[in-house]
């Protein structure tokens, strides 16, 4: 998917109330501090990282990567799937 359509899907699932966040990326949110809020707020503002995008052959799915920010400046980047609904599947950061 190019990154024009991806962003477009991703925030017109958000808006529709399309998210869920699998309990891995539950996992990683409560470990390390982040609220749905604050993830959500990154999908929508953040940018593609498509070479940190991956072929999931297991379930037949690409995972995508957004990088953005929290409203206190932690950089992150957010791994999801689009399938019927957004899926979230890992949350990853503060970056460097």
């Amino acid at each position: 998917m190019q990154t024009r359509q991806l962003t477009k899907t991703i925030r017109s699932l958000i808006a529709a109330g399309k998210v869920r966040v699998l309990k891995h990326a539950c996992e990683r949110m409560a470990l390390r501090g982040y609220t749905l809020p604050e993830v959500e707020q990154i999908l929508r503002s953040g940018f593609h990282e498509q070479n940190h995008d991956e072929f999931d052959g297991k379930f037949d799915t690409w995972r995508h990567a957004i990088r953005g920010s929290t409203i206190d400046g932690r950089q992150t980047r957010v791994i999801v799937a689009i399938v019927d609904d957004l899926l979230v599947i890992s949350v990853v950061g503060p970056l460097k």
